[in-house]
């Protein structure tokens, strides 16, 4: 069993997010869950062809009264609160990038 619950993650992170309506930020907390679920996924894969669900998505995406610093603010406040009373927090980075460009020798597109 996963120690991850994206329902509760997403719930957590999203539910308070002040999009000037509490039926966008359910909606936003819904989006979460199933882009938790389907990491690294499209929104349309991580829909699972549920067009209802991606309908959803796309319409909070699209919707003027949503912007990323308004979803990023409703995360930031959530970390800020999970870490209030840790004495010292790691902030540890990868930057790493990996590079697999095709041989002309022996591969071909």
């Amino acid at each position: 069993m996963s120690i991850f619950n994206p329902n509760k993650w997403a719930y957590d992170h999203f539910h308070h997010a002040e999009l000037g309506d509490k039926r966008r930020a359910a909606r936003l907390t819904v989006v979460a869950e199933y882009m938790a679920v389907g990491s690294g996924k499209s929104v349309a894969r991580s829909c699972n062809g549920e067009d209802a669900k991606l309908e959803g998505a796309y319409r909070l995406i699209r919707n003027d009264n949503v912007s990323p610093s308004m979803i990023r603010a409703a995360g930031f406040a959530r970390t800020a609160q999970a870490i209030e009373n840790i004495n010292e927090i790691l902030a540890l980075e990868d930057t790493t990038a990996l590079s697999y460009p095709l041989c002309q020798d022996c591969c071909h597109p």
